[in-house]
């Protein structure tokens, strides 16, 4: 058996088990692999009974879903819906794979179309008997969705909604965030998949806008308020208030020629002021020689307690980007200072809701 055909059983053995633990619940397979119309052919008819009314299932299997998948799937089972012979029992287009993302599942509520994942989240609306049971995308397959939040291709959706009114190319975009062109492809062809993007052309030429700032925000925030925080050196630099602290910050790192951005709640003072004051400062610097010969030139002290100025951990000069400077101080988008706040404590939420509503326009 081919993995994906081992991997379907299992779904819909996962399927018939759920119908069947609900009340007066029971289903079994009828059929696999089922012609349909001139051309279809869908994966499986499920004989169902739920609250003891009989449905018929037309089931469409997948490895996981985004919101393009759903979407073309629903358009087939709609097909597949309007070649099936009449029968007394209530025919239900359903789709099932091993996670579906939190998108997919609101496309397929609002179309009417059954589903199931192996999370155990189970949707049938059916006429006589509606049952929702909504649970967390299972945590082996969380990574499918989260991977576009992570490393290099973090870079890449962070330019896309930084430059969100631009129309970018893969080689623009590779060259700006320091990935190579394959990195950018595919984080470009994960976004299409979640309906982020506007597409304009094809090949070499294809070019991508953001379509939905909001969407992606919630889901990038969803997805950083359940990471265990970045780490964060402490030091004790002497003298001066936040804003002192951070423009001789911006003179050491320019005479060590280190790339540098102020974030969190530093930075959202600055971009959107909050709080009365602000004691701390938080930033990235290029890690190797130059970021330690710019806290030399701080006379920088590692502390545990008492630190006015917290370092999070970088791994690569491209993980430090710089939007804009204010007040001589070099910050990091609004987007990633939101992110960081979210990571926070304290107050430090309260700001990122405030940040967000000012300057994210999300």
């Amino acid at each position: 058996m081919l993995k994906f055909e081992i991997e379907e059983q299992e779904l819909l053995d996962g399927l018939v088990d759920a119908i069947g633990a609900l009340p007066e619940g029971h289903a079994e397979i009828d059929r696999r692999e089922v012609a349909i119309g001139p051309r279809g052919r869908v994966d499986a008819l499920i004989d169902a009974r739920v609250g003891g009314q009989p449905i018929l299932l037309l089931v469409e299997a997948k490895r996981e879903a985004f919101p393009r998948d759903v979407r073309e799937t629903v358009w087939q089972l709609r097909n597949y819906l309007a070649h099936m012979p009449h029968d007394d029992r209530e025919i239900l287009p359903f789709f099932i794979a091993r996670a579906i993302s939190p998108g997919a599942r609101d496309i397929l509520r609002e179309e009417g179309v059954g589903f199931y994942d192996l999370g155990g989240s189970l949707f049938i609306p059916a006429r006589h008997a509606f049952v929702y049971v909504d649970r967390p995308v299972p945590k082996k397959n969380a990574k499918i969705f989260d991977s576009v939040f992570q490393g290099q291709k973090a870079r890449v959706v962070q330019a896309v909604f930084d430059r969100r009114s631009d129309w970018l190319s893969v080689k623009e975009l590779a060259e700006s965030t320091e990935v190579s062109p394959a990195t950018a492809s595919a984080t470009l062809t994960e976004m299409e998949r979640r309906e982020w993007l506007d597409v304009e052309g094809a090949g070499p030429s294809k070019l991508r806008r953001l379509r939905s700032a909001k969407a992606l925000v919630d889901a990038w925030t969803s997805y950083i308020t359940d990471q265990k925080p970045p780490k964060v050196v402490r030091y004790y630099v002497p003298g001066g208030s936040a804003v002192e602290l951070a423009q001789h910050l911006d003179r050491a790192c320019q005479d060590a020629d280190a790339a540098y951005a102020v974030t969190a709640e530093a930075a959202a003072q600055l971009y959107a002021p909050y709080l009365s004051s602000i004691s701390q400062v938080k930033c990235r610097i290029e890690p190797g020689r130059r970021q330690q010969e710019a806290l030399d030139r701080l006379n920088a002290r590692p502390v545990s307690e008492g630190w006015n100025l917290g370092l999070i951990e970088t791994r690569a000069r491209g993980d430090v980007t710089v939007a804009q400077s204010i007040d001589g101080v070099r910050l990091a988008s609004p987007l990633q200072v939101y992110l960081d706040l979210l990571q926070g404590s304290g107050r430090s939420r309260e700001m990122a809701a405030h940040l967000r509503a000012e300057r994210l326009d999300a």
